[in-house]
């Protein structure tokens, strides 16, 4: 019986090959698909900037302004497209926009090296939501489905090409939902924060970061950033790893994502949460 069985087995396998299922191994390209969220001028747009070149970065936001020219001055490669996304228009200015810049990240993509950064993907988010709805509020979560379905193709995209990709999200506030003792509903803004955007990406993407900044006591010193790496897919043991100072960079967490160790040094450069 289990002879016949492995025959069986061998035989159903040679048939799954000639259905072009493959049995080659897979290799891990070495990039990152980083989903970056924290607070306003928490260094977010830095971090993203630290990423192997040329930088082609979506400029969907106001943020960048002073830092990309920092880094082209120390001689880093941008490429670099502009969106403003108006929020008063109507539904059909917002249809060619979002059709636009989807042409354009696809065709980003087909480079073979550097890093692809939006900044900010919640912004194109909305850019999208604004396309399919032509507002953001009072839509229905089941009429998200055709969007959302774009948003995971793009991901797609980014995950079958060999380019980085930093994902740069807002934050927003956590609301409460409650009941009051008289019957009525109430919401209550908390001080926790979540991602703004696009509600898969913490399971979507390959590393999730959290970025902070910490200003000197007396606020004469240079602020001091940090990005805690909350999860990552593929390396798990890095989870809870905390990059400050100059390990606070992208090059660092994509070696620490998929080289080893590096010495003393790499060790202390870290901290765990």
């Amino acid at each position: 019986m289990v002879v016949k069985a492995q025959v069986t087995d061998q035989v159903v396998i040679a048939e799954l090959k000639a259905m072009k299922f493959s049995d080659e191994y897979v290799e891990t390209p070495r990039r990152l698909i980083v989903s970056s969220t924290g607070r306003e001028k928490t260094g977010k747009s830095h971090f993203a900037f630290t990423a192997p070149p040329p930088i082609v970065l979506f400029d969907i936001d106001i943020g960048t302004e002073g830092v990309v020219g920092k880094f082209q001055d120390a001689g880093k490669y941008f490429l670099r497209y502009e969106v403003r996304v108006p929020k008063e228009a109507k539904q059909d200015v917002y249809v060619p926009m979002w059709s636009d810049l989807k042409a354009r990240i696809k065709k980003a993509y087909t480079l073979s090296t550097g890093t692809v950064v939006w900044d900010t993907a919640t912004e194109a988010y909305e850019l999208a939501r604004l396309s399919h709805f032509g507002k953001l509020s009072q839509v229905q979560p089941h009429n998200y489905v055709e969007v959302n379905n774009e948003w995971r193709d793009l991901l797609r995209t980014a995950f079958d090409s060999t380019m980085n990709t930093v994902f740069i999200h807002k934050m927003k506030p956590v609301w409460l939902n409650t009941t009051t003792s008289d019957g009525k509903s109430r919401s209550t803004k908390t001080d926790r924060f979540e991602l703004s955007g696009f509600s898969e990406m913490d399971y979507l993407a390959q590393v999730n970061v959290i970025h902070y900044r910490e200003d000197s006591q007396d606020g004469g010193g240079m602020p001091d950033f940090s990005a805690f790496i909350k999860d990552c897919r593929s390396t798990p043991n890095v989870n809870g790893t905390v990059l400050r100072g100059p390990m606070c960079n992208f090059e660092f967490l994509l070696s620490l994502v998929h080289d080893k160790p590096k010495g003393e040094d790499a060790g202390a450069s870290v901290e765990r949460k």
